[in-house]
């Protein structure tokens, strides 16, 4: 049994869509910027005082790269999961996901008052 409509798993769809390619495009430009760092930090004296700020560039850059992975990895799995009737359904209390939360975040696995209580335990 689909709680979705065919119409609101196409509207998801692009909606991942467009996440996806956004992510893949922040992903590049993090890559880019991590390329450009790499030469700088490699010319310069650890105890030169724009190491530690080119290092903390760097740190930043690699950070945000691995939330954008890990976004964009979740995001894939949205997209395969998509096919599946069971896309949408809380995994924890098997109720439907409401669609507008769905279009918040079309990669959630559990509904509001489940992820609630997920988070807390972490």
């Amino acid at each position: 049994m689909q709680h979705l409509t065919p119409e609101q798993r196409a509207t998801l769809n692009r909606v991942l869509q467009e996440r996806r390619l956004a992510l893949e495009g922040e992903l590049a430009e993090h890559r880019q910027d991590l390329a450009a760092l790499a030469p700088t930090l490699a010319e310069r004296p650890q105890n030169s005082s724009a190491y530690p700020a080119n290092a903390n560039d760097r740190e930043v850059e690699a950070a945000l790269s691995d939330m954008d992975s890990a976004e964009l990895a979740a995001v894939q799995r949205a997209q395969q999961r998509l096919q599946d009737d069971s896309f949408g359904i809380c995994v924890d209390c098997a109720k439907p996901i409401p669609f507008a939360r769905l279009m918040i975040e079309p990669e959630a696995l559990r509904c509001v008052a489940c992820a609630s209580i997920f988070e807390r335990k972490l």
